[in-house]
């Protein structure tokens, strides 16, 4: 049986110290940079790893911006599918129903592409 690494849980102070410096993160609006070089992002950075919340290999894999990227082409798939039912004279749920998607996401993809659905 392998040794499981126990987790290390942070003191009060250094949740304190630690939230501080996610404040200063947030004030400058770094908060969805994954790689920022900055003096206050690199400080936060730094401190989460002392103190055991991040491991030391590196945290950016690639893999949410590999996410992101399937995501949109999928999007751009169901877009073409909801344009040629569209034109065909179907509606969102009719649209839905032969997709095998909600109505709601068809809805989205219509007002991101720009498409026209026919009304009840």
């Amino acid at each position: 049986m392998s040794k499981v690494k126990k987790r290390v849980r942070p003191t009060k102070e250094q949740w304190h110290e630690l939230n501080r410096l996610l404040d200063d993160v947030v004030k400058i609006g770094h908060t969805n940079e994954r790689n920022c070089r900055c003096k206050k992002c690199t400080k936060l950075n730094n401190y989460s790893k002392s103190i055991g919340l991040l491991e030391k290999g590196a945290t950016d894999d690639g893999r949410w911006d590999e996410r992101k990227l399937e995501t949109k082409h999928r999007h751009e798939k169901d877009a073409i599918k909801v344009t040629k039912l569209a034109y065909q004279g179907c509606k969102r749920e009719e649209i839905a129903n032969r997709i095998g998607r909600s109505r709601d996401y068809v809805s989205k993809l219509a007002v991101e592409f720009d498409i026209e659905i026919q009304r009840k």
